[in-house]
């Protein structure tokens, strides 16, 4: 401790006082210890693991390598449910795939659980449709399929279950909970790499009434537009990951012809569907199209084309004032300004 100045002083002068009454000699030199502090250690800086980046029409990394077992085991699913269920499949095609998400069935007998998990990066913080919640969180119908959801900071996932006739919507929730615990744990576990997506040149959803004008100055015809959806309700995973994809639906309508326009951004990569499809000549350059070879109808034809990045497809009357490879044409073209 330091002393104040005065105190100080004073000490001196009693040390002064005491030494002068004896013989003066010398005091041994002592020597003054060096200290030499310890440098502290710097820190080594934790690397951060950079990002992948994912390109804009490119398929993102699959969380669990594509992997459904890694996800959920029998017993986990038999701890839950009180069922012996079997993996049936594990798809991470469309929507799904292009947030970078897993969609996994399991079956016993009539009963089926489906479950999407998707991670936050391929969501870009897309929400789920608010108008749709009622619908697939609220309302529940265990003889035919009640769904779930159970979201974290990097994962989102829906689990359905259809046909538990024993279940309400309480336990539903709870049995969801305790597969996404199980799955979370699981995933992160994994050690997946982390990315993002380029999103750049990706398309918004369609304006059906400006598409609609378009393609009626393409065939001359009287197009009116009219927006599209889903025939049957889809899984709400894949609903929620058609969101992050923009997806869109048109009904193109002039007269009794009908042409039913779907896009989605980032999909470029799912196209073409098989390897059987035909190449389709557009003309329009920088546009990739095909005829779709698994399509059966005998009075449209289904088309699927792609600027590189961006996926989009048609199904198109043939029995029209304007031929179907003329609308694939123009639908070409009109694809070819959304840029």
């Amino acid at each position: 401790m330091r002393r104040s100045l005065p105190l100080a002083l004073a000490a001196l002068a009693v040390l002064g006082t005491l030494t002068a009454c004896a013989p003066a000699e010398p005091p041994e030199a002592t020597p003054t210890p060096t200290h030499h502090a310890t440098p502290t250690p710097t820190p080594t800086p934790t690397p951060t693991e950079e990002a992948l980046v994912v390109g804009a029409g490119d398929k993102p990394p699959v969380l669990l390598e594509g992997d459904c077992a890694a996800a959920l085991s029998p017993a986990d699913l038999l701890s839950v449910t009180g069922l012996e269920m079997q993996l049936t499949s594990s798809d991470s095609d469309g929507d799904v795939g292009n947030a970078g998400g897993l969609g996994c069935s399991w079956d016993a007998g009539s009963s089926a659980v489906r479950v999407e998990i998707l991670p936050r990066a391929g969501l870009d913080g897309a929400e789920f449709p608010a108008d749709q919640v009622p619908y697939y969180f609220e309302e529940c119908d265990p003889q035919w399929v009640c769904s779930g959801r159970a979201e974290a900071e990097d994962l989102w996932l829906s689990a359905s279950f259809q046909y538990f006739p024993g279940a309400d919507r309480a336990e539903i929730d709870r049995w969801t909970s305790a597969l996404a615990d199980i799955v979370f744990e699981n995933v992160r576990a994994s050690g997946s790499e982390p990315w993002t997506r380029d999103r750049t040149g990706w398309w918004s959803a369609m304006d059906c009434a400006a598409l609609a004008d378009t393609m009626s100055g393409l065939l001359d015809a009287m197009f009116a537009g009219n927006t599209g959806g889903y025939i049957d309700p889809p899984l709400p995973g894949v609903l929620m990951a058609a969101q992050a994809s923009n997806w869109s639906s048109c009904y193109l309508v002039d007269g009794a012809h009908t042409l039913e326009v779907d896009s989605a951004a980032g999909q470029a990569w799912v196209l073409p569907s098989t390897t059987e499809d035909e190449p389709f000549d557009t003309g329009v350059p920088g546009i990739t199209a095909w005829r779709d070879s698994s399509f059966q109808s005998m009075t449209s034809a289904s088309y699927a084309m792609t600027d590189g990045v961006n996926r989009l497809g048609a199904n198109i009357a043939t029995d029209a004032p304007w031929s179907a490879d003329d609308a694939a044409i123009a639908l070409a073209r009109a694809a070819s300004d959304w840029r």
